[in-house]
């Protein structure tokens, strides 16, 4: 079930490959939509309301569809992706967001491609391959050249030291879960976001937040939108492409995500489309293309990994 991987990023199939460019274009404005909450809101109880109120949709689905809760390994491996990939890795990325502009963020969080290259090795789960690294290498460099003139405001290397171990929380959550027995989606959501959101609300709690509601009409908009779109959609499409395809080509999404970042901050915070954004954008979709999107000429041995010891395919790979 944890078989090695010789192709960790074969193209995937269509609808895969449909999902993954969703997953892209609707976590793009995140960021910005974070940022702009804080005109308002404290940064951990932001969070915390938003992934709680995505958990309540999500247990709502699972009661709809009669989903019985996991056990064992299965429920573990739900409760970790939330720990790492919502809880820990939120409270991280909140604080960092606070002193740190979101095309900044972008480039940072664009580490999750290598992280998780070297982290599916770590666990056995996939192999590193010189194309896979290659192609990281290019999307990050693509990202750092999109943005890298786009502003002068000084950083804060605590802030961005914060956002970097999120990314590695991403980057762990995407790859451990691969090593448990897989859940329906929903439920992997439902549990995560509420194992995340509960570890938020007590981080806000600590740190004296006030609880309070937005009284700005842009406030609102931007928290709806992180709820609906953010939390729900484009989580539920990022679960479903991360069992559907290999955590290396999954965490591709990361270096793509900036660029449509860059748009919504033109629209929205005014910022301009320059030429490094151009030529930015150039590398990152040739890294995606070289690490993630090209067919491998080995054939992948995925299905290994899709079955039991019985031979019965996983449902994550039907």
């Amino acid at each position: 079930m944890t078989a090695q991987n010789n192709s960790s990023s074969a193209l995937p199939e269509r609808p895969v490959l449909i999902a993954f460019l969703l997953f892209i274009i609707v976590g793009g404005g995140a960021s910005v939509a974070i940022r702009m909450t804080y005109a308002e809101l404290p940064p951990f109880w932001s969070a915390a309301a938003r992934f709680l109120l995505a958990a309540v949709v999500f247990w709502i689905l699972v009661f709809i569809k009669g989903l019985p809760l996991p056990k064992g390994r299965a429920l573990l491996g739900a409760v970790l992706f939330g720990v790492l990939t919502v809880g820990l890795a939120f409270v991280l990325i909140s604080w960092g967001l606070v002193a740190t502009p979101a095309s900044r963020y972008q480039i940072l969080m664009a580490t999750v491609p290598l992280l998780t290259i070297f982290l599916s090795s770590l666990h056995g789960i996939e192999a590193i391959t010189l194309r896979g690294i290659l192609g990281a290498l290019l999307a990050v460099v693509g990202i750092v050249i999109t943005v890298g003139g786009s502003g002068t405001a000084e950083l804060s290397l605590p802030h961005i030291a914060a956002i970097l171990v999120a990314a590695v929380f991403i980057a762990e959550g995407g790859v451990l879960i691969k090593k448990f027995p897989p859940n329906p989606t929903i439920m992997t959501n439902a549990i995560g976001m509420t194992v995340g959101g509960i570890i938020l609300l007590v981080v806000s709690l600590v740190s004296g937040e006030n609880w309070s509601l937005p009284t700005q009409a842009s406030t609102w908009f931007a928290f709806i939108y992180l709820v609906v779109f953010v939390t729900i959609v484009a989580f539920l499409l990022y679960m479903w492409v991360l069992n559907k395809w290999s955590a290396s080509g999954t965490s591709y999404g990361f270096v793509l995500v900036p660029l449509v970042t860059i748009v919504v901050a033109s629209t929205f915070a005014g910022e301009q489309i320059t030429w490094n954004f151009l030529v930015g954008a150039a590398f990152v979709l040739a890294g995606v293309i070289v690490g993630a999107l090209l067919p491998s000429k080995a054939k992948p041995a995925a299905v290994e990994e899709c079955k039991e010891r019985s031979g019965q395919v996983l449902p994550r790979c039907a």
